[in-house]
């Protein structure tokens, strides 16, 4: 039996996901989804993206594993999320933001009761969008190292003062979700505390980073003499790190939605190779790219089978020590891999047709594919981290 409550039916997934697919052919904005390009670039496109995320939640597709009393459904199954995760990419609509999902669960397992009744509502309504103030200059993926500071005031308020980095929406959020050491002798994963930061607040500069695939995804944040109140704290003093582990821990089932991208990218390759032209003839003529285009659908189809794999152990309560960084590796490196040989294969060779508006549109897509898919090998933990706790968790190695 599922650790989540009874599991739905066959037919009742089924009816979920028609559900799903009514309401976003009913509602998705006309934006199709682009990878690296998933912030708004205008103030149209914002209002579009936050009209179509509050629309998610009212529909309880998205907040549906909150509370009943904060607006969740009592008939939620984790195999719900990853059904609207898979139709909203299937449909290349836009993908909510991941960071809102990590800091409404943060809020709702570690905030206080006002906290809960001040902050949630406006995520609902898409008032709200979150970011995460994780990443400095000198931390990196290893956010025990950071430096930001708070210190505690006489009126029982904050000052805080550090800088964070690659920032995810940081351009367009309205709060970030700060892990900063209030303890100034301490080290490491000791002495950190949590913070909800309104980005309008004085003292909080924000200087976008162009991307190579010429967007603006990620920034830096500067906090300089930023004051909050008492109730920006989130959980107890020093309690930092078990809070953003857990809120982090809350992210495991979005990997299962997203392995869709790879069956994607898969049929983007093989449409761009199948009008690929090699000295005059067929691109899939030659054994070699032919045996290069089969190993890559059979790796898409194992990490495919892995993750869903992982995602069945999850629901049931059988998860093993490093599946979740298995499953984030199988996603991560089979994506670049996929997208570095797709985006190659459409610059070397000429297209049969060319002007043919699929083809070109698999084109660009494995072209920015490629240029964000070294994003999915740092964010959420970098590739090289994840081998580390595959080798203590998995293989139970020496940490020396």
């Amino acid at each position: 039996m599922s650790v989540f409550g009874n599991r739905p039916t066959d037919a009742q997934l089924a009816d979920f996901r028609e559900r799903v697919r009514a309401h976003i052919a009913q509602h998705a904005p006309p934006i199709e989804a682009r990878e690296g390009h998933r912030a708004p670039e205008t103030a149209e496109q914002e209002a579009l993206l936050r009209a179509w995320f509050a629309s998610l939640f009212e529909a309880g597709l998205a907040g549906a594993d909150w509370p009943v009393e904060y607006g969740g459904r009592d008939d939620h199954h984790p195999l719900h999320d990853r059904i609207v995760s898979e139709e909203i990419l299937r449909a290349r609509a836009p993908r909510p933001v991941d960071q809102v999902n990590l800091a409404a669960h943060v809020l709702l397992h570690f905030g206080s009761d006002e906290q809960k009744r001040r902050l949630l509502p406006p995520i609902r309504r898409s008032e709200q969008v979150w970011c995460q103030l994780l990443s400095e200059p000198d931390a990196g993926s290893d956010i025990a190292a950071i430096r930001s500071r708070g210190a505690h005031q006489a009126d029982g308020g904050w000052l805080i003062d550090g800088q964070k980095t690659w920032i995810t929406d940081g351009h367009w959020a309205d709060m970030g979700l700060a892990l900063i050491r209030t303890d100034p002798a301490s080290s490491r994963h000791h002495g950190l505390s949590v913070f909800a930061v309104p980005l309008s607040a004085d003292g909080v500069e924000i200087r976008p980073i162009r991307t190579i695939g010429d967007a603006i995804e990620v920034n830096e944040v500067f906090l300089t003499g930023v004051r909050l109140g008492a109730q920006s704290l989130i959980g107890e003093v020093g309690q930092g790190w078990s809070i953003i582990m857990a809120g982090l821990d809350f992210e495991r089932f979005g990997i299962g939605g997203n392995v869709i991208l790879l069956e994607l990218l898969i049929d983007d390759l093989v449409t761009v190779a199948g009008k690929s032209l090699i000295d005059g003839a067929p691109a899939l003529d030659s054994d070699d790219i032919r045996q290069q285009v089969a190993e890559l659908a059979v790796e898409a189809e194992v990490a495919k089978a892995f993750i869903d794999d992982h995602v069945e152990r999850l629901t049931s309560g059988d998860e093993q020590p490093g599946d979740g960084s298995i499953a984030k590796l199988s996603f991560a490196e089979t994506y670049h891999r996929v997208a570095a040989y797709g985006a190659e294969l459409a610059a070397t060779t000429i297209i049969e047709g060319a002007g043919n508006p699929d083809v070109e549109q698999a084109k660009q897509r494995l072209r920015e594919c490629w240029l964000w898919s070294r994003a999915y090998t740092i964010s959420g933990g970098s590739s090289e981290m994840m081998r580390n706790i595959l080798a203590k968790r998995r293989l139970r190695l020496p940490s020396r």
